[in-house]
């Protein structure tokens, strides 16, 4: 049994991952998250940040249907914390009720710059992505 002092380690499953891409952390926000989920994500991503470094942030909520206050604020944070350690944002991958949500909460992105899909956010923070047709293969 927990009383209030003690808190419970997230289980591995509950844990929001983050993956390291060509220099960059992405994020992939899926389903229902909670605030625990969310805190411990954006202390995952500023303890990365801080230990290597990284040359920008992709936060992809093109898994996410639902969006609170907490969340906003939660993307908020970890955008502006990121912006202050050097590094740039990009929020992509929202579907039009999420944008409307957020529009009608009244978020406002400071720190993060949007993208329609994960490869135009990538393409925002320099990433280009060259096609080699294999040896063999015609289109």
């Amino acid at each position: 049994m927990l009383n209030a002092d003690t808190q419970a380690a997230p289980r591995r499953g509950d844990l929001i991952p983050v993956i390291e891409l060509w220099g960059h952390l992405l994020v992939p926000l899926q389903g229902d998250i909670g605030d625990r989920q969310m805190q411990d994500m954006i202390d995952d991503v500023l303890r990365r940040i801080a230990l290597r470094g990284a040359e920008g942030l992709l936060i992809d909520a093109s898994g996410i249907w639902i969006v609170d206050s907490h969340l906003c604020a939660g993307i908020g944070r970890l955008a502006t914390a990121a912006s202050i350690m050097g590094v740039p944002s990009v929020l992509c991958g929202l579907s039009a009720e999420v944008v409307m949500t957020l529009q009608t909460m009244g978020f406002e992105l400071n720190e993060v710059k949007t993208a329609t899909t994960l490869e135009r956010a990538l393409e925002a923070l320099g990433v280009v992505v060259q096609r080699h047709e294999r040896q063999g293969e015609g289109r």
